[in-house]
């Protein structure tokens, strides 16, 4: 049986993003962020070779809009994940532990 305790830090902050944690992030990003109408979003299940994180992450096409990117990146924040832009897609993701982030 797998102990659920290796997946939280000493701190008991979650060192997984799992399904449940991003649908929830996802209703907090459409409740909190106006500007989120009309944009694309999707949930991307994990894939062990990503370079940012084994876990789910959050894409999101946000076509250069500074309010809305600044509204995500906050909540993102209050959830304990990073946030990489590439373009104009945003990934909403929990990095790997002990990975220093470097914006």
């Amino acid at each position: 049986m797998i102990s659920e305790r290796r997946f939280f830090n000493r701190y008991g902050t979650p060192l997984i993003m799992d399904r449940e944690q991003a649908v929830s992030v996802i209703k907090n990003i459409f409740e909190k962020c106006n500007q989120m109408q009309g944009k694309s979003m999707k949930l991307m299940p994990p894939k062990e070779n990503n370079a940012l994180s084994n876990t789910f992450q959050i894409h999101i096409q946000t076509s250069d809009y500074e309010i809305l990117t600044s509204c995500i990146k906050s909540i993102a924040k209050e959830n304990g994940l990073s946030v990489k832009q590439k373009d104009s897609l945003l990934i909403v993701y929990k990095p790997y532990p002990n990975v220093k982030e470097t914006f």
